[in-house]
Parts: C-alpha cells; sequence; structure tokens
C-alpha cells in the first residue's frame, strides 16, 4: 500500500484532521502539500472538486470524514457498534456544519456582530452537546479515535484565535471538552507529529 494524502500547504482543517488519523494509526504516507496555483491546476480533474484526497495507486477517496472513517475502520480508530459508530459520523458531520455556518460578512462590524451571535447562539448549542457526549478523555473513553481527530483539530483552530470575534477561551466553559482537547494534544502519536512541524 502506497498512500498519498493530498491538501494545502498548511497544518489546519480537514488536512490536518487527516494527517493525523494516519499518523495515529502508524501509515506510512506521502504527504503531498499543494500551492494555491498548483491546486488551480488541479482542481478540474480531483474528485468532488476538492481537498484533501488520500490516494492509493489508481484508486482516490475525498471528503474528510470518508476518508477519516476509512482509516479508522482499517485501522482500529473507529468504534464497532454501529450505534455507536453512526454517534461518532453525527459529531464528525457537526462540526463541518460548524465550518459552514460560522459567519463570514465582509465588513467588520457586521462580522462582530455576526459572530458574537453565533457563538451565543449556534455554537453554544454545539459546545453543549459535545460536552455531554464525552465519556472522558476521549469521546468514547480511553481510546483515541478518528472522531477525537477531528473534533481537536477544530477546536485547536478556536483556541489559536482563527475565528475573529470569538475568544480563544470560549471552550473554557466547558470541562469535558477542555480535558478532551488536552487528552488528544498529549497523545504521544498527535504531540510527536505537531512538534515536528
Amino acid at each position: 500500500m502506497s498512500l498519498t494524502l493530498t491538501y494545502f500547504n498548511f497544518d489546519g482543517s480537514r488536512g490536518l484532521e487527516c494527517r493525523l488519523a494516519l499518523t495515529v494509526a502508524g501509515v506510512p504516507f506521502v504527504d503531498e502539500r499543494l500551492t494555491r496555483d498548483q491546486w488551480g491546476e488541479r482542481k478540474p480533474t480531483a474528485p468532488f472538486g476538492g481537498l484533501p484526497v488520500l490516494r492509493d495507486g489508481d484508486r482516490a477517496l475525498a471528503q474528510s470524514n470518508a476518508i477519516l472513517g476509512w482509516v479508522g475502520r482499517t485501522h482500529g480508530l473507529y468504534p464497532t457498534d454501529p450505534w455507536v459508530a453512526a454517534e461518532h459520523d453525527a459529531v464528525m458531520q457537526s462540526v463541518e456544519d460548524l465550518r459552514y455556518k460560522l459567519p463570514s460578512p465582509t465588513s467588520d462590524d457586521e462580522k462582530k456582530t455576526a459572530r458574537e451571535a453565533f457563538a451565543a447562539g449556534w455554537l453554544t448549542q454545539w459546545a453543549n452537546y459535545v460536552d455531554g457526549r464525552i465519556s472522558g478523555p476521549f469521546l468514547e473513553g480511553a481510546a483515541l479515535q478518528v472522531a477525537d481527530l477531528k473534533l481537536y483539530v477544530i477546536l485547536r483552530s478556536f483556541k489559536r484565535a482563527a475565528y475573529d470575534h470569538i475568544p480563544a477561551t470560549f471552550f473554557d466553559a466547558w470541562p469535558k471538552i477542555t480535558a478532551h482537547y488536552a487528552a488528544v494534544e498529549a497523545h504521544p502519536a498527535v504531540a510527536a507529529y505537531l512538534a515536528s512541524r
């Protein structure tokens, strides 16, 4: 098996989730990082016109949740109980929902108003649900799984103040989310990967 993961040349978002999943699984892979110009040339032939893409020879798999699901099921980082697996799928999809729902108006005044309302409303409701879903330290107890990595990466963006008008401390109000974030970041494979970058 010779895997290549293709994403943009930065450590965040959907690319980081997949890079971490492959790393935690101990799967060797080529980490292909594209510039915007390179992506412009490749986009017309990319599955669904987006990244990341995981290639295994002539086969290509797109969509981060599909890639995470494949890595998880193939390498023991996914629940074996169908109901629990579906719950993990729901958490991963909710992260995608968060990314799409985050308001991004052009004007800073509009952005401030929209993001403060988003944080007080939808994002607070999301955090309440996720915090209640975490068994501790990970979603399902002691075993790190791919849904934990997806959750960690979106939380990392907030904690690094990537989104104007939502404070880096926003998720500090949820103790299980805070503990989950720390546990994923302290996982030896995750910590080693991040230190190497």
